[in-house]
């Protein structure tokens, strides 16, 4: 008996597919330090998330890196008044709306 091959798996297109290309589009194209939090299109954002980025843009933000055994670039991180966005982006086409949500521009990956 002879068996059908076996489908091709379908990838879905996940946040950590496209994060170091919305990093590097901020790394050529962005003056200022940033704080980033970035989503595929439908993804939920959380209430922490937003408070984090609103510390980021409003004063000062400090973050322990989590010792977890493999290589850290560094212990930790203080970002002070630096811009903050939530990044959705749909495929190669993102959107980075402030940290309050009240101005956006939209960048190709």
């Amino acid at each position: 008996m002879e068996t059908l091959p076996e489908l091709p798996r379908i990838r879905k297109h996940k946040e950590a597919d496209i994060t170091p290309l919305v990093f590097k589009w901020f790394e050529d194209n962005w003056e200022n330090s940033v704080a980033l939090e970035i989503k595929i299109k439908g993804g939920k954002i959380y209430p922490h998330q937003l408070v984090a980025l609103r510390q980021v843009h409003n004063g000062i933000f400090s973050h322990k890196i989590k010792d977890t055994g493999s290589r850290n670039p560094f212990d930790g991180f203080i970002l002070k008044k630096a811009d903050a966005f939530i990044v959705i982006c749909n495929k190669r086409k993102c959107v980075a709306y402030s940290h309050d949500m009240n101005s956006k521009f939209e960048f190709v990956v």
